[in-house]
């Protein structure tokens, strides 16, 4: 189309408004194809001239300028995927600057919409001569009439170009067809959408402008296709786009090509259908899209999926068999019925039914001749239904007034049939209407109804026409709608009566489902007929809105409790809600860009953290059902308003003292108060007492009542949170807040605890269990209801059974005839009952010797009758009763401890208590929580990436089978590498020096051990070699001078060389926290002014002297020691003033107990834990806080001095530590005996066998002459004294020397023979081990005999045992390292611990208080060594002295004496104190437990 051609084309497209001419230069440059000539002011002045030159257009002055045009593009924010576009927001649509006006029957022939049509004034001899010469310009039209001149083209042209070339110009149109072919020829090619045509422009009904579109659409005139957009709210609003046929443009979507492709895939294959691993490779797409496809087939009911053997589809594939001997079944695909391109349906069949021109016959009925001497009514009687129009060859408007005239005559009886999800009307005469059996079925089913709703106020002539209107599933429904409402009274929504219905229907065959339009209609028809009741509320919870629809019975009033109890449970499952959670997952999915991860990370925020719910509280199974227990025994009987008040807030003061109701504000939006009922920090501070309903007595409760009075310290404790809620630790940490209900915490805390409301399962679960244990029951369990709708009744009565005294055995306990287990009753009346109860059963359950697995039990246990489970053994105690039955029996088979039942596993301590969360420290936790959630992220964001790949055609050969089949993989060509020859590493010398050598001498072991006090020396000099000479990567003097300042400072560094001193340094430079440190060390000598000029006069004079460096380094060194030396000593401490200041530190005291009872404990040998400690030991840590627990083991664990215990090591602690407590899976390191404290120079058996050879040795020196000759004694009378001699032996040789009471008397033999000891074989040492091992077990063996001879009977110690633990923390116990946990002596540990304090004194002689206490604070505590010192010193193995300093003197002072105050505060500083042995230390010592063995023997 040439340029003015297409001019003239936009002025017609515009319709009988005409158009401005800047409009029509706004239509000219956004015209498809693109306008050919350049827009500028000659090419405008040359359209113009065209224009009004042009005799089919002609020019008219509006009364108002009209505003410009406003394109846009409904096609730019559809989803190339969905093919679904986005509605635009209110304030983003486009502005109509052409109202709809209809031009009505005009005289002239003109047709169209224009708003100014009479207003309008025609000024084209103003513009155009009769010459067809333009009488102005372009410029002087602007200025003459602006905008408020229009173009309008003629009928005849306007027509035309909206019908296009191919249609009939002759074609009439009514008005209103022809201005919507107007409207959408303005459209161009962005069409417009029906909805918006019916709703915003014409203002008329959908169904008006069906019959308005229906003459333009039958004449070929405009296209339809389906248009889908996606509005505000999420929903999907689908419509019909109308185009002109030429603009027409087929927009299809990715998935619709898709679903084109697979249905023509299928039908070219064998009976259309194929596996779906062969489709899938087919279509080469992501497993999403794969997804998406075929869930729109199956919507489309294009295909179906069917499984068929994989050995009928390949019978040479293998294996065809699962590991369960079924047959390997294949998902494969049938095509139901081809697809066809996505039209819109063609809906204008029906509006045919007026035409009696054949258009209906369109079945397979050949017409029949009409009788024409019978009138037409005689014809129609003995016809059935709809076949009237047929056989008798007359329109649908006819045959049904044939039909009504003879029911109105009684001659035939009309009822409804249902046809899928239309109904029909049938017709049947009455002479045959009492034997067919659709009709009575009908009949009975409405009998029925009648019968149920009591309807009496319809006349019996109306009922009966009526309800013969109804189907006969019609009246199904309503029955079964009528039939819940009583039963239930009030049913929330529409789903429940939905599902009710679709599976009612399921049963009988029926094939088509219910949809809530449906039921809707049936609720307001049985509603209008007084059947029922609907109410409509919205609630408003956490910024969420949600309009709540109730079907109660007539009988309800919306101000009742069920009512009020309904709403509030609502408004506790919309805190659970995750749409929010949704909304953020799908908003993840579709932000797969990296830049966008930080973005992801803080919308996704629930992800599981192993371990996280534990270290919250999250309690063990029985733990959790006796929390449960004790919660529902509290608000069902214990709370002290249960007499007062049925609501869960009452309006009456709690508990009748003034001033005891406090009200806490929240959150005002939540929860406008909360009260106080309890008047204490604990757990039932804030819980309201639970609801009682009139319908049950009391102990009834329902479980949704239950959960509204949760508190968040017992929800944590019964619901594993096992991962992060945001604020949940700054609440569980804070006294008050943690006792807060669930129901007023913040929005997004409640919403992230309540997530997909796993809660209510998790608590439901607890309360199975409860019922399993007989201290529960069920109330009557009926359909619709949830599990927090169900009631529970809170039994009084229990039992227990002593099963302490059966058989060892796996999991059995069995009954001896001749001694019957003792059963105990207990009746719950307080809370102290409770608690009894639950104490008496662990004792019990936890004594009760099952878990042993011995051939005998095991061949009892796998008997095949016995095969019931859990389960199956408590289904009458699901379905529940309303009957109470409370007579504290059990149910199971009562082989279980405790009388419960056997899978129940009470037994298993892990039950009980866990402590391997403990272990887990909580920064790890949340360090582990953020990596979780980041690999997450990158693995989603890499999957979204990288899943697209095309797999090898060989796959289905290899994956042939199926899942968890084994297969031979497939071996791959390997290349070996020629390895490279490794360099040998040069030997380095370990000493470079004389001192080192001497050093060399001074190491007693392989390691050197490293005080804190040179750790920092050392990293001082690194600071002093950085500040020297930051530039140079090597040291800038030899580590000899660091050596040699070590040795100078310390005596502990003799043994120290300098190629240590460097391995050292560079090693502890390598930790972050001391890299850390030393950065800042630099930092702040940087800016100390005054230290930078001081030791920029000390720098080398030479730096090529070696000499002027060390000096200078010692200088800086020196200076550096001065600036960062701690002006507070190590042993200063702060010490509380009063008794209350140091028990407001409790945690640091039990901190104290607590490392000295894992010491206790860990250190008890095998015999010791069997002897009657173990449950000792059990409750001892019971006690405690289980978090601090946590703290003090995880020190413990850091500093090195625990490990995990393994007892399949030979000589490893073969212990009986089956204890449901953290510390007894653990040992004590090596580390703790030899490395850290404990383990010196010395031989640990020293004072042993000192002890063995003293008496001999006194024997001898009484014999022997105290004097001395130069001939030869007669040695007859001599104790010889041989090279292989023990230490002990030397030592107590050297001690009686030293103090003269021995004499030596040494001779050199003849023959000597040097025996190199690397050569003694190993095995010989392993046998003598092994040999040592056994005797200990012996020995043990021996202590367990007596033992069991001191045993008392079973049933005897039974209950003597709880008298015991009863009475176990009114007896004060302190606790040391070396006590056990019943208060005894622990004789090898009070050995071990006492040699080694010695020994270390004796390696260093003159050791101070203080450097004692420091050298064990890491496995002692300060109180232990003084005890140990002290102990020590009133043996007389060590001797205790004072350092005391004495005034500087000065030239003319004289000697001062302190006083005796002044002495008495130097002799208690920790510094002045220093300890040396004695030189019968060891004998003395040996004399203490001489016959025990070393604590740590079995490794020695």
């Amino acid at each position: 189309m040439d340029p003015l051609s297409a001019a003239a084309d936009e002025v017609a497209l515009e319709g009988l408004d005409g158009i401005t001419v800047p409009s029509l230069w706004i239509r000219l440059q956004a015209r498809q194809p693109k306008f050919p000539l350049r827009f500028d002011d000659c090419t405008k002045e040359l359209i113009w001239r065209s224009l009004a030159s042009n005799t089919d257009l002609r020019f008219y002055q509006i009364p108002q300028e009209r505003d410009d045009v406003v394109l846009f593009d409904r096609f730019k924010d559809i989803d190339p995927e969905t093919g679904i576009q986005t509605a635009q927001k209110f304030c983003d649509t486009k502005k109509d600057v052409y109202p709809v006006h209809i031009v009505l029957e005009s005289k002239d022939g003109i047709q169209g919409s224009c708003a100014v049509f009479k207003q309008r004034t025609d000024v084209t001899k103003d513009v155009r001569s009769k010459s067809l010469a333009a009488l102005v310009n372009l410029e002087e039209v602007m200025e003459r009439y602006g905008r408020k001149l229009v173009v309008v083209a003629s009928q005849t042209l306007r027509f035309r170009t909206l019908i296009g070339s191919e249609s009939d110009p002759d074609l009439k149109l009514n008005d209103d067809s022809y201005c919507l072919l107007e409207r959408v020829g303005r459209a161009r090619w962005q069409g417009e959408l029906q909805s918006d045509l019916h709703g915003n422009y014409f203002k008329t009904d959908a169904r008006k402008l069906h019959y308005i579109r229906k003459s333009v659409v039958k004449h070929g005139l405009i296209t339809m296709q389906s248009h889908v957009s996606r509005v505000k709210s999420g929903q999907q609003q689908h419509s019909i786009l109308l185009l002109l046929k030429r603009f027409h443009i087929n927009r299809r979507s990715k998935y619709d090509i898709l679903m084109e492709y697979v249905s023509n895939l299928l039908q070219e294959l064998p009976g259309q259908f194929s596996t779906m691993v062969a489709v899938r490779e087919q279509l080469n797409v992501t497993e999403r899209t794969f997804k998406r496809v075929f869930q729109y087939m199956r919507a489309a009911k294009l295909v179906e999926f069917c499984k068929y053997p994989l050995e009928e589809l390949d019978p040479s594939a293998k294996p065809c068999l699962t590991k369960k001997g079924n047959k390997v079944q294949v998902r494969c695909l049938r095509l139901l019925k081809p697809y066809t391109k996505k039209g819109v349906a063609d809906d204008d069949d029906d509006d045919d039914e007026d035409d009696d021109s054949g258009a209906r016959r369109r079945r397979a009925y050949p017409p029949e001749g009409r009788i024409m001497e019978k009138d037409v009514l005689s014809q129609a009687y003995h016809i059935g239904t709809s076949d009237i129009s047929y056989r008798m060859n007359v329109g649908n408007l006819e045959s049904r007034m044939l039909c009504r005239r003879l029911e109105r005559d009684g001659l035939i009886k009309g009822f409804m049939v249902d046809e899928g999800r239309q109904r029909t009307t049938k017709y049947i005469s009455h002479t045959y209407s009492h034997t067919k059996r659709i009709y009575l079925s009908l009949v009975d089913e409405s009998n029925g109804s009648i019968r149920l709703i009591q309807v009496t106020c319809r006349k019996k002539s109306k009922q009966s026409v009526e309800t013969t209107r109804e189907t006969y599933r019609l009246l199904r429904r309503k029955n079964l709608i009528v039939e819940a409402v009583h039963s239930f009274k009030v049913i929330e929504g529409l789903f429940p009566l939905q599902k009710m219905i679709n599976d009612e229907e399921k049963l009988d065959g029926v094939r088509f489902k219910c949809c809530k339009k449906t039921i809707l209609r049936l609720v307001h028809s049985l509603s209008r007929e007084g059947l029922l009741k609907m109410f409509t509320t919205t609630v408003i919870q956490d910024d969420i809105t949600k309009k709540v629809e109730m079907v109660v019975h007539p009988s309800i009033q919306p101000n009742d409790e069920i009512v009020h109890r309904l709403i509030e449970q609502v408004r506790f499952k919309i805190s659970s809600s995750y749409s929010t959670v949704r909304e953020q997952e799908k908003q993840f999915f579709c932000l797969l860009n990296f830049c966008h991860l930080f973005i992801v990370l803080s919308a996704v925020s629930v992800f599981a953290v192993r371990g996280l719910g534990k270290s919250l509280g999250f309690q063990p199974k029985m733990h959790r059902l006796r929390v449960v227990h004790t919660f529902l025994w509290y608000v069902i009987y214990g709370h002290p308003l249960k007499h007062n008040s049925t609501g869960s807030h009452p309006t009456s003061e709690p508990l009748g003292v003034t001033g005891m109701l406090q009200t806490l504000t929240l959150i005002p939006h939540l929860c406008p108060s909360l009260v106080v009922f309890a008047d204490e920090e604990s757990w039932k501070k804030f819980i309201p007492p639970v609801r009682v309903h009139k319908e049950f007595s009391s102990g009834w409760a329902m479980v949704g009542d239950v959960l509204l009075c949760l508190p968040l310290s017992i929800f944590m404790q019964v619901i594993q949170i096992n991962y992060k809620v945001d604020g949940l630790e700054e609440y569980l940490n804070d006294p008050v807040k943690q006792h807060y209900l669930v129901g007023v915490l913040p929005a997004r805390m409640r919403r992230q605890l309540l997530y997909r409301r796993k809660y209510m399962f998790s608590f439901h679960e607890n309360l199975q269990k409860l019922v399993y244990m007989g201290l529960l029951q069920f109330g009557p369990v009926e359909k619709f209801k949830d599990k927090d709708q169900v009631f529970v009744f809170l039994r009084r009565n229990a039992t227990i059974v002593d099963t302490t005294s059966a058989e060892p055995h796996y999991w059995l306990v069995t009954e001896s005839p001749d001694k019957p287990f003792d059963k105990r009753k207990y009746t719950f009346n307080t809370a102290e009952d409770i608690e009894s109860y639950w104490f008496d059963l662990m004792c019990v359950c936890l004594n009760t010797p099952l878990g042993t697995s011995t051939i005998a039990n095991l061949c009892i246990h796998f008997v095949p009758t016995h095969t019931h489970t859990l389960s199956h053994a408590h289904t009458h105690t699901h379905r529940g009763s309303r009957e109470v039955c409370d007579d504290g029996t059990i149910p199971g088979d009562s082989k279980g401890a405790g009388g419960l039942d056997s899978e129940f596993f009470a037994h298993l301590k892990r039950n009980w208590l866990w402590t391997n969360y403990l272990l887990v420290d909580k920064t790890v936790c949340k360090q582990n929580a953020r990596q979780t959630r980041e690999v997450y992220i990158l693995d989603t964001c890499i999957i979204c990436f990288f899943f697209v790949g095309i797999e090898p055609a060989t796959r289905n050969q290899r994956v042939v089978g199926g899942k968890r089949q084994k297969r031979k993989r497939t071996k791959k060509e390997v290349v070996k590498v020629p390895c490279k020859k490794k360099k040998e590493p040069k030997k380095r010398s370990a000493a470079h020096d004389e001192a080192d050598h001497r050093a060399l001498k001074m190491m007693t072991r392989q390691r050197v051990y490293w005080s804190l006090q040179e750790d920092s020396l050392m990293m001082l000099c690194s600071v002093a070699t950085h500040m020297l000479n930051s530039k140079l990567k090597r040291p800038f003097v030899p580590y000899c001078v660091v050596r040699d300042m070590l040795h100078a400072e310390f005596e502990i560094s003799m043994d120290k060389t300098s190629v240590a001193v460097g391995r050292r340094t560079r090693y502890i430079l390598k930790n972050p926290q001391t890299l850390l440190n030393y950065r800042i060390c630099l930092t702040e000598a940087y800016q100390d002014k005054a230290l930078m000029k001081q030791l920029e006069l000390r720098k080398p004079v030479d730096p090529n002297k070696p000499k002027d460096c060390a000096e200078a380094f010692s200088e800086y060194a020196k200076i550096l020691r001065q600036k960062f030396s701690s002006v507070m000593s190590t042993g200063d401490m702060i010490m509380p003033d009063t008794k209350q200041e140091l028990f407001q530190r409790i945690d640091d005291i039990h901190t104290i107990v607590l490392h000295n009872l894992i010491q206790s404990t860990l250190a008890m040998t095998n015999s010791q834990m069997k002897s009657s400690r173990s449950f000792q030991t059990f409750q001892m840590y019971s006690k405690y806080n289980q978090g601090l627990l946590c703290q003090v083991f995880i020190q413990c664990r850091k500093r090195g001095l625990i490990n995990r215990r393994r007892v399949h090591q030979p000589f490893g602690p073969k212990k009986n530590r089956a204890l449901p407590i953290m510390p007894m899976s653990y040992q004590l390191s090596q580390s703790y005996y030899r490395y850290k404290c404990f383990t010196w120079r010395f031989p640990h058996p020293l004072c042993t066998d000192s002890f063995q050879e003293a008496p001999s040795e006194a024997a001898a020196s009484n014999a022997a002459a105290p004097g001395a000759s130069e001939e030869p004694p007669d040695v007859s009378d001599m104790l010889g004294f041989g090279m292989d001699s023990t230490g002990g032996a030397c030592m107590a040789s050297l001690s009686l020397m030293s103090l003269g009471l021995l004499n030596v008397f040494m001779s050199i033999p003849k023959r000597m023979v040097v025996v190199d000891s690397n050569l003694l074989d190993k095995d010989v040492v392993k046998s003598m081990a092994a040999l040592e091992e056994e005797g200990d077990d012996d020995d043990d063996g021996e202590e367990c005999e007596k033992t069991k001879k001191l045993r008392a009977k079973a049933q005897q110690a039974s209950h003597t045992k709880y008298l015991l633990m009863r009475g176990l923390e009114n007896v004060s116990f302190i606790s040391r390292p070396w006590r056990m946990v019943d208060g005894k002596l622990n004789r090898l540990v009070c050995k071990g611990m006492l040699e080694s304090v010695l020994y270390h004194i004796m390696t260093r002689p003159g050791l101070t208080h203080q450097s004692l206490v420091e050298h064990y604070k890491d496995v002692l505590q300060p109180m232990a060594v003084l005890d140990l010192l002290q102990a020590l010193l009133d043996m007389g193995c060590l001797t205790k002295k004072t350092l005391v300093k004495s005034p500087k003197p000065s030239l003319f002072s004289r000697p001062v004496c302190p006083t005796r105050s002044e002495m008495g505060e130097m002799l208690e500083e920790p510094d002045a104190v220093f300890y040396e042995p004695t030189i019968s230390c060891c004998l003395r010592l040996s004399q203490v437990l001489p016959n025990e063995r070393h604590w740590n023997y079995y490794l020695h």
